[in-house]
């Protein structure tokens, strides 16, 4: 799957989509997390980094992926998540195919089947092992006759098989380190009638000799033999091709004889560079050592990426593996184009898409020195520590999302999505919706397959619940219900979703006054207010407004590619005596307002003039303050205005009707002023 810097998906494949149960135009143009909720796709869209070999849960399968940057210039324009799923229904079809029509296969079929590579462990719902196979057996070193019947916790006093016995879940995948080999080991549920009756452990060891251990078998057998193997490393998507020692091609799928236009006759037993000159399997051979997400020009027009591994037995390397995602070079050329053509509009809402399901800001980003400021980002970073329900409150402006988000990325769910919704932005049935998901048919125009809310999307990260003061009354009875049963109901279902979510609420109304006017339910405040952090308004902390200042200043011109980055005595001075009603966002308001005015004038530093706003007769100054620089208000805007005019006139060739455009006038209020100061 290919999505753009939007995340929304440009490109997804057949494999991925009946997985999914989705047709293609169900997906595309659709945001990735919307399809396959995944918080460290977007990690990978932020820093620009691989990330390989992680696990992933996709419509209830674990699968082993890797997720790359895609980049242009050296800046990220997109991501690209692959994994190879292993279906295991398939294999046992074919086994079951081969054992049953070619008797003469079964021996190696149970070899394979019993490969060192493969170890399962069975046990019922008395937690007693009924099932085991001889790798497990190794892993565990133990005899059969001292596993069998006993209580797991006797056999493998670390097993989690029991948990997955008490709650009827498959557990995570893990990755295990026993004696010296890495595992991936899976646990599963064995259900009967919907009651567990027991719980299966399956570990697929990652040792390299894995392939080294097929090619012997295949070498021991005809080709018929070979059938079964390409049954079940075929994928349209992934390439293989197996060397031996000597560089002689000894398997090699479907995929990778159609890249490269050849019959299986023509490359088995032919030396690598005889079929693919520059392959780099040789070196793989003479290094033993492993070579991954290598881009590699295969043929012209298609690119894959590479992974070359070794093949050892007892320290000595007896061959290579090389494994390879295909991608078309073209559509990524079509991709580009669109991205290159709609890079402006990107520009415009990249910041806003990705705020969405990415906390951006972190405790470094929050600026003050003032005691009150100091103290309550102490207090923040604390709560970050914990996973309990918090409340922000604070006058609108101050910054409660940046807090949220700060806590956020301090916290161990860091890795997870930040998804925030605004509860006064939506009517009550569309926020219904949106938190808690909706199942197919729930109403007319309903998602086919459903939608999941954002409770659910949060899985492992954070919710941060804006505006909560503005939650409808019936919604407020839902959202209770939610934190006190930790479980979702998507509109129109009727199986409850377990959640594992931080709830972050903030609000710039007083709770309290409105539990006691019955307008917010009084057990949802108690439940919210578990800690609270108030955040302090502008005012209060007025010794922060020069780094305020100086870090907005700095933020505003890289937006605007200005460079403006003075103000002057008289204009802080002015900034000081203002009573700041709209806090820190009104302070970034009236900085970048002032700047677009100074860079018009030419100039580099903002002076007074350039916030026509507080120099008004409706300026709200603190209490008992004056300015402590005379100014005549009228002569200081008539100036303003006049430079103004001159400036747009000089950018628009002396054309007055582009000049009134630029300053955003109509052409007669332009003649007007240009008879007033002379300029006509």
């Amino acid at each position: 799957m290919a999505v753009d810097i939007n995340g929304n998906i440009r490109k997804i494949s057949q494999t991925l989509l009946d997985l999914l149960g989705l047709r293609e135009e169900d997906a595309l143009g659709k945001c990735f997390m919307d399809i396959v909720p995944d918080g460290k796709l977007l990690e990978v869209l932020k820093r620009g980094h691989i990330d390989e070999a992680d696990t992933l849960s996709i419509n209830g399968r674990d699968t082993v992926v890797t997720r790359i940057p895609i980049k242009k210039n050296q800046q990220v324009v997109g991501a690209f998540i692959y994994s190879l799923f292993f279906d295991i229904s398939k294999a046992e079809y074919l086994i079951k195919e081969y054992q049953k029509n070619k008797p003469k296969f079964n021996r190696i079929l149970d070899q394979v089947i019993g490969s060192p590579n493969m170890g399962y462990i069975v046990i019922d719902k008395e937690m007693k092992v009924t099932h085991v196979n001889q790798t497990y057996l190794d892993i565990l070193g133990r005899s059969l006759e001292e596993t069998i019947g006993r209580p797991i916790m006797e056999v493998s006093p670390y097993s989690k098989l029991p948990r997955v016995i008490e709650t009827g879940l498959p557990d995570k995948v893990d990755v295990w380190a026993v004696n010296g080999n890495n595992m991936i080991v899976n646990r599963l549920p064995i259900m009967q009638n919907n009651e567990v009756i027991g719980a299966i452990g399956h570990t697929l060891v990652l040792d390299i000799s894995v392939p080294k251990f097929l090619v012997n078998k295949l070498q021991e057998t005809n080709l018929e033999f070979n059938v079964i193997f390409q049954g079940l490393i075929e994928s349209p998507y992934a390439a293989y091709t197996i060397v031996d020692k000597d560089g002689y091609i000894t398997v090699m799928n479907n995929t990778y004889l159609d890249i490269i236009k050849k019959r299986r006759s023509e490359v088995i037993g032919k030396h690598i560079l005889d079929i693919m000159p520059h392959s780099k399997l040789l070196e793989t051979l003479k290094s033993g050592r492993m070579d991954t997400a290598d881009v590699w020009p295969i043929v012209e027009g298609r690119d894959i990426i590479v992974n070359r591994l070794p093949i050892k037995e007892n320290g000595e390397i007896i061959g290579a593996i090389e494994h390879s995602l295909v991608l078309d070079i073209s559509g990524a050329k079509i991709l580009l184009k669109k991205l290159q053509e709609t890079e402006r509009e990107l520009n415009l809402y990249k910041d806003e898409v990705r705020a969405m399901y990415h906390a951006k800001w972190t405790f470094d980003d929050l600026k003050g020195s003032s005691h009150e400021f100091i103290t309550i980002k102490a207090m923040a970073k604390q709560f970050s520590q914990t996973s309990s329900t918090l409340l922000i409150t604070g006058e609108s402006g101050t910054g409660k999302e940046l807090f949220a988000q700060a806590i956020h990325n301090a916290s161990n769910r860091k890795n997870g999505p930040f998804i925030r919704i605004n509860c006064a932005a939506l009517p009550e049935n569309l926020l219904e919706s949106e938190l808690f998901g909706y199942e197919e048919g729930a109403f007319t125009g309903a998602k086919k397959g459903g939608k999941p809310g954002k409770f659910e999307l949060a899985k492992g990260g954070t919710i941060f619940l804006d505006e909560i003061g503005d939650m409808p009354m019936t919604m407020q009875t839902k959202l209770l219900s939610v934190l006190q049963e930790r479980v979702v109901e998507r509109l129109g279902g009727t199986t409850p979703l377990p959640i594992n979510v931080r709830v972050i609420a903030a609000t710039n109304r007083k709770l309290e006054e409105m539990v006691d006017n019955h307008e917010f339910r009084e057990d949802l405040y108690y439940r919210l207010n578990v800690v609270q952090l108030r955040i302090p308004p502008l005012r209060r902390r007025m010794e922060d407004l020069p780094v305020l200042v100086e870090e907005l200043m700095a933020r505003i011109n890289n937006k605007l590619e200005t460079h403006i980055d003075k103000i002057s005595d008289p204009a802080m001075d002015l900034l000081r005596k203002y009573h700041w009603p709209g806090n820190v966002r009104e302070l970034e308001n009236l900085l970048e307002r002032a700047i677009n005015l100074a860079h018009i004038r030419d100039a580099d530093c903002i002076d007074p003039a350039d916030f026509p706003s507080l120099l008004d007769n409706k300026i709200d100054l603190m209490p008992g303050e004056e300015l402590s620089t005379p100014l005549n208000l009228t002569e200081t805007v008539e100036d303003l205005e006049k430079h103004m005019i001159i400036k747009a006139l000089e950018k628009a060739g002396q054309n007055k009707t582009k000049a009134a455009q630029y300053l955003g006038i109509h052409s007669s209020a332009l003649y007007r002023k240009l008879n007033k100061y002379g300029l006509g």
